[in-house]
């Protein structure tokens, strides 16, 4: 008879392998894998019949997925329906910043900081080695409340930033968390985001096996590409990032920072920094945050950075051979009339430079400060701008989609805003999400079946 064991099944969600590379090096390295008592399955389909024919085995199951917030509502009646034949572990930034609704819908446990150190210590408690409680950086349903184990960052160093043996090789993360408090975005905000770095030398060794593979083209994960490394704010470490880009080009790769997903504010961009991104790096584009063209509204955001800032980064990326991409957010909570206008200008004037500029439309993310800001849509000048720019082959981005998706994801934060005991939606907001709280209502009713 087969032994009874542990059946992990990974559900990328719209092909997000690469997501699991961490968790996955995680319990590699931890000798999890390897015991014969643990079995790791991937699928991209609905995993119930992989969870039926497990149990059927004897085995135990547990599926997990990562959630981002705009793809919310096209899983949570699969999590649902799951949870109920299964033990169901969620992460992913949704998770973080709004961990109750999933454990509302029968979710076992959610990861809320680190997830390497979570899945390893999850495995140990569902073969029998420790209490749920014991497991740091997740959160779980106990006696009608809502708990939080204790929050235990990890080292970057300790673990790989991908899994060979799976063929996971996503963009090496070498700085997870964030130094500044940006209102919209989720980085600083959420559970982990005490900075940290992967050092050159690690950095080095993975890009190694990605070489060996044929992955020449090495990308970068940092909130802020050029702070790699960096010891004081706003000053980039010139040393540090010659040595990642020199060490990278000696194992053979081709370092892309400062560009997709590794973008760059705008006090990092120097000339000491871009002549050596310039003489290692192979990107020929330099990504750098804007955001909005309005001062006001950027003190308002806590961006930290003028529009002059902005403005002054532009001419050096252009003086030392780069393409500039600017990114700009519509519809910023604080935005009136005369920042649209503001902004619209500085657009124009970007667009004159041969500048690409990369729009978005904001989306209030859950664990933010602007998580219950009601999203006022993209002002009509902003359409009319775009149109008239459109033919001038120097917009990017997906600003239409985020629109709808700005009024989902607030909508699904305004119908479960807090860990309390019985949910308490947003007063006032039922005849706005009308469409997507009957869908939610719909899944959470059922869930209580």
């Amino acid at each position: 008879m087969e032994k009874r064991r542990l059946v992990l099944v990974a559900r990328p969600l719209y092909g997000a392998r690469n997501a699991f590379a961490a968790l996955v090096s995680a319990l590699e390295d931890s000798g999890v894998l390897s015991s014969g008592r643990v079995k790791l399955v991937f699928t991209e389909d609905n995993p119930l019949g992989i969870v039926k024919r497990e149990k059927e085995k004897g085995n135990i199951v547990v599926v997990l997925y990562g959630v981002s917030s705009p793809i919310f509502l096209d899983v949570i009646a699969e999590i649902r329906r799951v949870s109920k034949e299964a033990y169901v572990v969620v992460g992913g930034p949704h998770t973080e910043g709004a961990y109750w609704q999933f454990l509302r819908l029968g979710a076992y446990a959610a990861v809320v900081g680190d997830g390497e150190n979570a899945i390893v210590g999850l495995v140990e408690h569902f073969i029998g080695h420790n209490s749920l409680e014991s497991v740091p950086n997740i959160a779980y349903y106990s006696n009608g409340v809502f708990r939080v184990t204790r929050i235990e960052n990890i080292e970057l160093d300790s673990y790989r930033p991908h899994a060979p043996s799976y063929e996971l090789y996503p963009p090496i993360e070498i700085m997870r968390g964030c130094p500044y408090h940006c209102k919209f975005c989720q980085v600083p905000w959420l559970f982990k985001s005490s900075v940290r770095f992967r050092s050159p030398e690690r950095v080095a060794l993975a890009a190694r096996d990605y070489v060996r593979v044929g992955r020449k083209r090495i990308r970068f994960v940092a909130p802020i590409g050029f702070a790699y490394m960096s010891k004081r704010l706003g000053e980039p470490n010139t040393e540090a990032i010659e040595k990642l880009l020199v060490l990278v080009r000696q194992e053979g790769g081709e370092p892309y920072l400062g560009t997709f997903p590794s973008e760059v504010r705008p006090e990092y961009i120097r000339e000491d920094v871009l002549k050596v991104v310039r003489r290692y790096a192979a990107n020929k584009r330099i990504s750098v945050g804007l955001q909005s063209g309005d001062n006001r509204v950027l003190r308002l955001v806590g961006r930290e950075h003028t529009i002059e800032d902005a403005l002054q980064a532009v001419e050096l990326i252009i003086r030392h051979g780069f393409q500039p991409i600017v990114d700009i957010i519509f519809g910023l909570p604080g935005e009136d009339e005369e920042a649209v206008e503001n902004t619209i200008k500085v657009m124009y004037y970007l667009a004159e430079r041969r500048v690409r500029l990369r729009l978005h439309t904001f989306i209030p993310l859950p664990g933010t400060p602007f998580a219950r800001e009601r999203p006022h849509g993209i002002h009509p000048k902003y359409h009319e701008a775009v149109r008239r720019l459109l033919g001038r082959g120097v917009i990017e981005g997906d600003w239409r989609e985020q629109e709808e998706v700005a009024r989902i994801v607030y909508c699904v934060t305004a119908y479960d805003p807090l860990p309390t005991r019985e949910r308490k939606p947003l007063e006032g907001e039922r005849e706005y999400c009308v469409e997507v709280w009957k869908l939610l209502d719909k899944v959470y009713d059922n869930s209580k079946s």
